[in-house]
């Protein structure tokens, strides 16, 4: 295990960058294939991976983050033994989905209402027993601090994606199963460069027989496929009321608003990769490590903070003018949708997950998620019958989301014998807060107030240059350190 504390900002920003570039690629192809297709093949294509990633939850049993559990607790010479049986389980559970979705495909077909599915989930079926074996292979590289393995094999396996669909649309002037194809052959071409990545890490780790067993893996896995289960419930059930109960035309207002800025999970989640492998090993190895993983945890908190206020209180403010140019005039006021979940990306910078999996706590985390979406349920539909408000609808699953966060951050606290102080930093927190609220409030009035700004995206453009360029002005006033930021860009290991 090399993961230390000075590196974990360099190995963050590799992961950072392999998640942009895989973004970056899925939008490209879904702007090359809404072009290319029509509405009728386009919607099918979008339903097969709807379908696959609707039941990888499923089907994956919570098994990525063993990689980033065990590891950090097994010595170098079990190590190809452990991945060589986590990726054997990943291989049966790839060829019982791969089944599934063959045998099952007429079901799933009338479910969704396409009889055209049918035919596009048989010929997709081989991609769940290729693509599975590659889940959670963030999880050996940040383990062994080899991130930039993971950064190049996003922007490999995305470019094959891309290229391979590209050439059997444009090229092959192909419909929507040709580009099915091509994408079963570029997994295939993901798969073959994720196993020379795993090699190249593992090469020099011994192969003895591991001590962990089937039963222990499974039993690890298992609250975390629950917490994903509920979880998916909790995601989905806010468009369900919505979809039900306020028509065709609320709906679409509310699929453009209801997004996250991209860019605070790309963070969040190369927090998380990071300082998973990093907590189970300091959790494992001594009982006095608890002062120094509440650190390093705060010391990351602190920076994703930095990074990601500032930049979501913006687009609060700036809501209305990101809809209209993303969808025009007539989604103005999607605006309100879209502040109102940016508001829950203030709680949700908080990478609880990985100190909760790295003490073994995965029952707790589960049984949260299932509460939460059980209130959820509840409490949307009883606002439907009191006030029935769409917004009401969509307040409530962000003002759960962060009762969740709370009361798992209150766990941690207890289990680590603190308070909340020692671990939240508030006074950043207020600081970059009210200074990201007055910038972000004076560049909306100063916006407001310049006629030659004609559309939206100028609007956008030309209020962001001025707020970035007065932010950097009052972190200096304020002392508040991105020099961490600087680093990225130089060679500096430390």
């Amino acid at each position: 295990m090399t993961v230390n504390k000075s590196n974990n900002t360099i190995q963050a920003a590799w992961v950072a960058l392999g998640s942009l570039f895989a973004f970056g690629f899925s939008i490209v192809s879904s702007i090359i294939l809404s072009r290319y297709f029509d509405k009728t093949d386009y919607g099918t294509y979008k339903q097969v991976i709807y379908v696959y990633h609707t039941l990888l939850i499923v089907f994956t049993l919570g098994l990525p983050k063993t990689y980033s559990y065990f590891l950090p607790r097994t010595n170098d010479c079990y190590v190809k033994s452990l991945v060589k049986k986590i990726t054997t389980v990943f291989y049966i559970l790839g060829a019982l989905f791969s089944f599934s979705l063959f045998f099952f495909s007429p079901q799933l077909a009338k479910i969704l209402n396409n009889p055209d599915l049918e035919l596009a989930l048989k010929v997709f079926s081989p991609v769940p027993f290729i693509l599975l074996p590659t889940m959670g292979i963030e999880g050996i590289f940040a383990t062994y601090n080899k991130n930039k393995y993971m950064a190049l094999y996003n922007v490999v396996s995305k470019s094959f994606i891309l290229i391979c669909i590209c050439c059997s649309v444009i090229v092959l002037e192909g419909n929507y199963l040709t580009a099915i194809v091509g994408f079963t052959i570029a997994s295939l071409i993901s798969l073959l460069f994720a196993n020379y990545l795993k090699h190249r890490c593992l090469r020099d780790k011994g192969s003895a027989p591991t001590l962990v067993s089937f039963k222990e893996i499974i039993k690890f896995s298992i609250p975390l496929l629950r917490a994903s289960i509920w979880g998916l419930l909790l995601g989905n059930c806010t468009s369900y009321f919505i979809s039900r109960y306020f028509g065709t035309k609320v709906f679409a207002e509310f699929s453009n608003g209801a997004l996250e800025l991209p860019f605070v999970g790309m963070i969040v989640n190369a927090c998380s990769t990071v300082l998973l492998p990093f907590f189970s090993q300091k959790n494992y190895e001594s009982v006095n490590a608890k002062d120094e993983i509440l650190i390093v945890w705060k010391n990351a908190f602190e920076k994703t903070i930095k990074l990601t206020y500032p930049l979501v209180m913006f687009f609060c403010f700036y809501s209305y003018d990101v809809m209209e140019f993303l969808y025009g005039a007539q989604y103005h006021i999607s605006g309100l949708y879209f502040r109102i979940m940016l508001i829950s990306s203030f709680f949700t910078v908080i990478a609880y997950a990985p100190i909760l999996i790295a003490i073994g706590a995965t029952s707790f985390f589960s049984r949260v998620h299932f509460v939460g979406a059980c209130c959820v349920i509840v409490l949307q539909y009883t606002s439907i019958l009191l006030f029935n408000s769409s917004f009401v609808v969509t307040a409530i699953y962000v003002v759960c989301k962060g009762v969740m966060i709370v009361s798992m951050l209150l766990y941690i606290t207890k289990y680590f014998n603190t308070h909340i102080s020692t671990i939240i930093p508030f006074k950043t927190v207020g600081l970059i807060t009210v200074i990201s609220f007055v910038l972000s409030w004076v560049t909306k009035l100063f916006s407001n107030n310049i006629p030659v700004l004609n559309n939206s995206l100028q609007v956008i453009m030309v209020s962001f240059a001025l707020y970035f360029f007065i932010y950097l002005i009052a972190s200096n006033i304020f002392r508040i350190d991105y020099s961490y930021v600087m680093k990225l860009f130089s060679f500096n290991k430390k």
